[in-house]
């Protein structure tokens, strides 16, 4: 949907020039560019104004004539124009079945104020490729098999991110931590001793990905984010997981669409007594910081034999 969205706003030529998305669709919304030249999507409708305000990524103006009132979102920064054409699509497609034209307006705002906190200014500082692919098997593993054993609002509170003093994933007694690397690659880091040290079990879980071209129909970090996102029954918890997301230094940006990478296997292992692992009590007392890598094919005896993760 969003290639064809991209299509349609390709070809306006002109600023100030809409034509509407389809004869068919209850509300009358239109696309364009405005009169700086800016993507945009707009309603037109009657209604009684509220105050929305946009973003440093994207302007909100409402205007009114003797014939409708309109309420205008344009796109200031091309470098997320991807994201801008996904909210066009929702904007359209949430609206589609709305029976009564009057709440049109109620509608499109409130789709905004959903999507709002995903339009921030491009910083031009971007994830390195092993932190993209980190934060992918993080939500994988989040979505995937520890949503399905303990749900998904838990699976979220469980996510601790960037804190190194903790595991990735910690609830009750489990705790998971997540690594993510190229097929092939024969072993995996642990950036700090807290990572695997414990008192209880808990799991070492190993995505191997394949990156792939950029035609490939594969798993990219915007796309998983935003359907990760759209998952989440609540407002609270979808901007919980975006607030996550941020602290690990993403921002939505069309630069994250060109590393596609295919799922090959997941691995997970039990961490317990006997597990190769530095701990505290195996370090002198003037080291206090340390990492490392296990060599997976060294910890065969302890790989789980349910290897579902995703």
């Amino acid at each position: 949907m969003t290639g064809v969205m991209e299509e349609r706003f390709a070809a306006f030529l002109r600023p100030g020039y809409f034509s509407r998305v389809d004869n068919q669709h209850p509300l009358e919304l239109y696309i364009g560019l405005d009169e700086k030249g800016r993507k945009a999507i707009e309603l037109r409708a009657r209604f009684t104004a509220r105050k929305v305000t946009g973003t440093s990524a994207i302007d909100v103006n409402q205007y009114k004539n003797e014939k409708y009132n309109t309420i205008r979102f344009s796109l200031c920064d091309e470098e997320i124009k991807g994201l801008f054409f996904k909210f066009c699509d929702d904007l359209i497609e949430q609206s589609r079945g709305i029976s009564d034209k009057g709440q049109g307006y109620q509608t499109i705002v409130n789709r905004f104020f959903q999507w709002k906190k995903l339009f921030v200014g491009s910083k031009h500082v971007f994830l390195t490729e092993p932190e993209i692919m980190g934060l992918i098997g993080e939500i994988l593993f989040l979505r995937g098999k520890l949503a399905e054993q303990i749900g998904l609002e838990n699976a979220l509170k469980s996510w601790s991110g960037q804190e190194l003093t903790h595991k990735d994933f910690s609830y009750g007694d489990s705790w998971y931590e997540v690594k993510t690397i190229h097929r092939g690659i024969p072993a995996v880091k642990i950036s700090s001793i807290e990572q695997l040290e414990s008192s209880t079990d808990g799991e070492l879980v190993v995505f191997f990905l394949e990156k792939m071209s950029a035609a490939y129909n594969g798993v990219n970090l915007n796309k998983l984010i935003l359907e990760t996102r759209s998952l989440f029954a609540s407002d609270e918890d979808r901007n919980d997981f975006m607030a996550k997301v941020a602290l690990q230094g993403y921002v939505y940006n069309d630069y994250y669409d060109d590393f596609i990478y295919e799922i090959r296997s997941c691995n997970r292992y039990r961490v317990t007594n006997g597990f190769p692992r530095l701990t505290h009590e195996l370090l002198p007392e003037a080291i206090c910081k340390a990492s490392y890598e296990i060599l997976l094919q060294k910890i065969e005896q302890y790989k789980l034999k349910d290897q579902e993760a995703v």
